[in-house]
């Protein structure tokens, strides 16, 4: 009886969700267990419709989305101009095939992209094109289809090692603040010891205000403006964080206000840039 295993070697490792399920490994765990049919990967088409009714011993069928199978393969493209560097691109490719950071213009990686399209609907600027390509099947990395796939799969799994380590050290951090909180408030209710006093942290305490205070005395004149420009780039990163958000999750109003404010900051950035060179 065929595993899972050997039925996803066969697909294309696109990851695009085409089929209806939530990858390659999940479709090909369904076939496996008779819940999916032959005929549902357009990415992998014909060829690899039989591929899977002769590892089946299975008659082959017609295929689900027989036009989609029928066009050709795609590569995403960036119209780096219009690209307000939201990382919600990036965020949706499976195989780390989108290059670049927040605020920043993000470039696909041509020899990567497997054509999934599943960059185009996070996109908030429309700003991704699908290019057709003559190729028989993605990623271009390999040479050769089965290979490609593979590469493809390795990619995507890095992928979900890398987002699962940062998940775990997220929640470590986290769990380590919350215990440090909660150590601390322990500490301040604890009363001390038999209700004595203790000459030594006495003395501790006011050395510390008398050096606080001078501290606030040799404080420089600009402390204020200082604090303004704090001030100033928190309101900044609290704009752009609720720009990123309205984009997303707005109602057509706020995508809309979202999307001109993003331009208009990028604009804006590009324009400091470039004076800084000329200054330079």
């Amino acid at each position: 009886m065929s595993t899972a295993a050997d039925l996803e070697a066969l697909l294309p490792q696109t990851q695009c969700r085409q089929c209806g399920f939530d990858g390659c490994a999940p479709y090909a765990e369904a076939m496996a267990a008779g819940e999916a049919g032959i005929h549902l990967c357009p990415p992998g088409g014909e060829t690899v419709m039989r591929e899977l009714a002769a590892l089946l011993d299975l008659p082959p069928r017609p295929l689900e989305q027989a036009d989609k199978a029928a066009t050709p393969k795609v590569l995403a493209y960036i119209d780096e101009a219009a690209c307000i560097g939201c990382t919600a691109c990036i965020k949706a490719c499976p195989v780390d095939a989108i290059m670049g950071a927040s605020k920043q213009m993000h470039t696909v990686l041509a020899d990567e992209c497997t054509g999934c399209e599943l960059c185009l609907p996070p996109c908030p600027v429309d700003c991704i094109e699908l290019h057709p390509v003559p190729d028989a099947f993605l990623p271009r990395a390999r040479p050769e289809r089965r290979a490609a796939a593979a590469h493809a799969k390795t990619r995507y799994q890095r992928r979900q090692t890398r987002l699962q380590r940062l998940a775990d050290e997220r929640s470590a951090y986290l769990a380590e603040r919350a215990a440090a909180h909660r150590a601390k408030q322990t500490a301040n209710t604890e009363p001390a010891a038999n209700g004595a006093i203790d000459p030594a942290a006495l003395i501790a305490q006011a050395m510390a205000r008398a050096q606080a205070l001078q501290n606030q005395r040799s404080v420089p004149s600009n402390r204020e403006a200082f604090r303004e420009r704090e001030i100033a780039d928190a309101q900044d990163k609290a704009a752009f964080r609720r720009a990123q958000r309205d984009v997303r999750y707005g109602d057509e109003a706020q995508k809309a206000a979202a999307i001109r404010y993003l331009k208009e900051r990028k604009a804006a950035e590009e324009q400091e840039t470039q004076s800084a060179g000329k200054a330079g």
